[in-house]
């Protein structure tokens, strides 16, 4: 427990004075007011964007989800992404770009302007237990409680937010016949063929546990055109197993 509160405290201290690398991430109710009053920002809920996604039914879809607090998104952003859309005809795949919840959603056009993308880009806000973004009601506090409380769940601690939330979106967004378990951060990317169809890859980690989940747009060597939905990849982290000769070399 002691090592769980001295990892939960060093992440605040860090989204309080560093904001994840970039910018501050805010998850308090008042900065969620804030940014509902932002009119250059699309909130949108899961069931929308699900709606707004199935929708289309004559161009492929990129659903980007991402944080502009994540800095590892960032760079994504101005490495990955581009070059990605550049690969395909524009009037063929449509991408979203959807900021995962509001406490960073403020910094969307900035990120965006900075990376020269121009494509329609939401903000996820729901309430409904499953989608619930991270909430503080006072950061200050949280800090606090963390010394205050042994118990181990995030109302003790001053907090509210959904289990396995990116995995509950990514599920309803493009509903599979096997659950999708691999979504943990972002960004994450869904693609998704005219039919709706999502690429879909079976992650094997290095201790042999199995994942199924989005396949991530950074481990495809084809543009998104000319992947085959109908086939679920593997993706194995597993070691290659080392192999001995009589002479004694191994590799």
């Amino acid at each position: 427990m002691k090592m769980k509160k001295t990892l939960i405290l060093g992440t605040l201290i860090c989204l309080l004075l560093t904001g994840c690398n970039i910018w501050i991430s805010k998850p308090t109710e008042k900065n969620y007011r804030r940014v509902l009053k932002m009119n250059e920002l699309t909130p949108i809920t899961v069931e929308q964007l699900r709606q707004l996604i199935a929708s289309d039914s004559t161009h492929y879809k990129v659903v980007v989800l991402t944080s502009s607090c994540c800095g590892y998104c960032g760079i994504n952003m101005r490495d990955v992404y581009p070059k990605k859309m550049a690969e395909c005809d524009s009037n063929l795949v449509h991408w979203y770009f959807v900021e995962v919840d509001y406490s960073s959603a403020q910094y969307m056009d900035m990120v965006f302007k900075a990376s020269h993308i121009d494509s329609p880009r939401y903000w996820i806000n729901d309430t409904l237990p499953q989608y619930r973004p991270l909430m503080m009601k006072n950061m200050w506090s949280v800090v606090w409680n963390v010394f205050r409380h042994d118990g181990e769940s995030h109302a003790e601690l001053g907090c509210d937010v959904a289990e396995d939330r990116l995995n509950n979106i990514a599920n309803a967004i493009a509903p599979q016949k096997q659950p999708i378990t691999s979504v943990d951060g972002v960004p994450t990317t869904l693609m998704l063929d005219p039919q709706g169809r999502m690429k879909c890859t079976i992650v094997i980690d290095e201790s042999g546990a199995k994942s199924f989940g989005p396949t991530d747009i950074r481990d495809i060597t084809v543009p998104v055109t000319e992947l085959d939905y109908s086939k679920v990849d593997t993706l194995s982290h597993t070691p290659t197993p080392e192999v001995c000769t009589p002479d004694g070399k191994c590799n």
